[in-house]
C-alpha cells in the first residue's frame, strides 16, 4: 500500500488527535525508521496474560476520560464499517503494529480492541512485551452486546420502493446532544429539536451548523408549528401544553382538574386542534412489573381550549401524528404490538380505533411486551413512519409494511425537513440522523 493510501485508511477513522498522529506516520517510508525487533515471546506473552478484558461499564468511564487512555483498533477497515467501533488514536492491523510503535505516546496508557478480545490479546502482547502501559483489550462486539453504542459502522437503507433506493447511507449529522427529541421542518429548510435533558430547543440549520434555538424550554419534549407559525410543544418542567413562540402562553395543564402527568408528544392539525399523549414518566429498566402503573391518556385540546379525553386504556402511549389529509390519527403504544388508528370528524372528535399496522420492533422482554414504538411521520403519498426498536418502520396508507431502515441507535423521534421535505431526520439517543428519500413530507407546517 503507498503512504497516501495508508494515511487515507487511518484518517478516515481517527479523531482529530489520530489524524494528527496518521500524518506522521506518513513520513516512515521516506525516514527510514527501522521497525522493533522481535520480542522475547513468552515474556510478551506473560505481560499479556495479565491485561484483563474490559467490560461494557470500565470501557464507558476510560472514554469519559480521553485525555488519560488511547485506544488502538487492529482490526481492517472493512470490519469498521460493517460493525461500527469506538473513538480511537490509531487504527491499524496488528502485523503492522511493530511499525508504528515509535508514535504511539509511552506516557500514556492504552487499551486495544478487536471484533472480539481474542485478537487485541495478541495486540497487548506486543505492546506490553515493548514496555507499553497496557490496562485492557475489548472486543467492539462483545461491547455492543452489552448494550454499548458503536460509531463508524455504515449504515444503509434496504430498497423501499418510492421512499428510499438500496444502499442509501444512513447519515450522522451530529451527536453527543443531552437527549434528541421532537423535530419539527422550519420553513427556510432547517430543523428544530429538543435536547430535553439540557432544557432547550436545538436548530440544525442546512449547513448542519448548530445553535441554540430557544433556552429554557420549559422542560420542552417535543414540537408543532400552526398554521400561523406558532410554536407548540408538550412540556415536562411543569406537565403541560404551551405555545412557546411568537408569545408564551398556557394552553392546557389539566384535564378536569387534574394535572397531566409527563405528556409526551402531540400533532396540531389545521383547524387548531391539538391531539397529545401522556404516558407518565418511564418506569426505571426491570422495575416495570413492581412500579405501580401510572394512569395513562391519549387528549384532543381543541381549539376553544376544551380539552377531553380519548381513551385511558393504551398502555403507553407515546408518538402521535395526522395523515396527509387530515383525516387519520396515529399513536404509538411503547409497549403494544400494533400502530393504533382513530377517524377524525369535521368537528374534531374521533372515533372508528383500530390496530393500524403490527410493529416489527414488537418483542417480549424481560421487563414485559414491548415495541419500543416512538415518534411518528407522515410522508405526501400517505405512507407513514414510526421511530421504533427496530429502526424506522414503514408502512403503506393501508398499514401494509414496506420495510424497516437500521439506524446506529434506537430512534426516538423524526421529521421530514430540508429545503424541499425530501430529507428524513431521524434523532434520538443524542444523535441526529438523515437519509436521502424519494418522496416528501406533507406540505403544512411542522411535520
Amino acid at each position: 500500500m503507498s503512504v497516501s493510501g495508508r494515511v487515507s485508511r487511518i484518517v478516515s477513522v481517527l479523531p482529530s488527535r489520530g489524524v494528527h498522529a496518521a500524518l506522521m506516520m506518513a513520513g516512515i517510508a521516506g525516514m527510514g525508521v527501522v521497525p522493533a525487533a522481535a520480542q522475547n515471546a513468552p515474556a510478551a506473552q506473560n505481560a499479556a496474560a495479565a491485561v484483563p478484558a474490559l467490560t461494557r461499564e470500565q470501557l464507558d468511564q476510560l472514554l469519559a476520560s480521553p485525555g488519560d487512555v488511547i485506544f488502538i483498533d487492529v482490526r481492517r477497515a472493512d470490519e469498521i464499517a460493517a460493525i461500527g467501533g469506538l473513538p480511537v488514536f490509531l487504527n491499524i492491523q496488528a502485523s503492522e503494529l511493530d511499525r508504528f510503535l515509535p508514535y504511539i505516546p509511552r506516557d500514556r496508557r492504552i487499551v486495544t480492541l478487536s471484533n472480539h478480545a481474542g485478537r487485541a490479546k495478541r495486540a497487548a502482547s506486543l505492546l506490553a512485551g515493548q514496555g507499553f502501559t497496557v490496562i485492557g483489550v475489548a472486543g467492539v462486539e462483545d461491547y455492543a452486546a452489552q448494550g454499548g453504542a458503536l460509531y463508524g459502522r455504515t449504515f444503509l437503507t434496504p430498497a423501499i420502493p418510492g421512499v428510499v433506493a438500496q444502499g442509501t447511507r444512513v447519515e450522522v449529522v451530529r451527536e453527543g446532544f443531552d437527549g434528541t427529541e421532537g423535530p419539527v421542518a422550519l420553513a427556510d429548510g432547517s430543523i428544530v429539536f429538543t435536547e430535553n435533558r439540557a432544557d432547550r430547543l436545538i436548530r440544525l440549520a442546512p449547513d448542519n451548523s448548530v445553535s441554540t434555538f430557544l433556552a429554557p424550554s420549559g422542560g420542552a419534549n417535543s414540537l408543532a408549528i400552526g398554521a400561523k407559525g406558532e410554536l407548540v410543544a408538550v412540556q415536562t418542567a411543569v406537565p403541560r401544553v404551551a405555545q412557546l413562540q411568537p408569545s408564551e402562553r398556557v394552553l392546557a395543564a389539566n384535564v378536569g382538574g387534574r394535572p397531566f402527568n409527563r405528556p409526551n408528544d402531540l400533532a396540531l392539525a389545521r383547524t387548531g386542534d391539538i391531539y397529545f399523549s401522556d404516558p407518565g414518566a418511564a418506569p426505571a429498566a426491570g422495575t416495570r412489573a413492581s412500579t405501580p402503573v401510572a394512569k395513562t391518556g391519549f387528549y384532543r385540546l381543541s381549539p376553544a381550549g376544551r380539552v377531553t379525553l380519548i381513551t385511558d386504556d393504551i398502555p403507553r402511549p407515546n408518538g402521535v401524528a395526522l395523515s396527509a389529509d387530515e383525516k387519520t390519527l396515529y399513536v404509538a403504544d411503547s409497549w403494544g404490538e400494533h400502530l393504533i388508528a382513530y377517524t377524525i370528524a369535521a368537528d374534531g372528535s374521533v372515533s372508528g380505533r383500530r390496530n393500524f399496522a403490527r410493529l416489527a420492533g414488537f418483542k417480549t422482554s424481560a421487563d414485559g411486551p414491548v415495541s419500543g414504538a416512538d415518534g411518528i411521520a407522515v410522508d405526501a403519498a400517505g405512507r407513514v413512519y414510526v421511530a421504533s426498536s427496530a429502526g424506522v418502520e414503514v408502512f403503506d396508507p393501508a398499514g401494509q409494511p414496506l420495510g424497516v431502515i437500521a439506524l446506529p441507535k434506537q430512534p426516538q423521534n423524526l421529521a421530514f425537513g430540508g429545503a424541499d421535505r425530501s430529507q428524513l431526520y431521524v434523532v434520538g439517543r443524542g444523535s441526529v440522523y438523515r437519509i436521502a428519500t424519494q418522496t416528501r413530507g406533507v406540505d403544512r407546517p411542522g411535520k
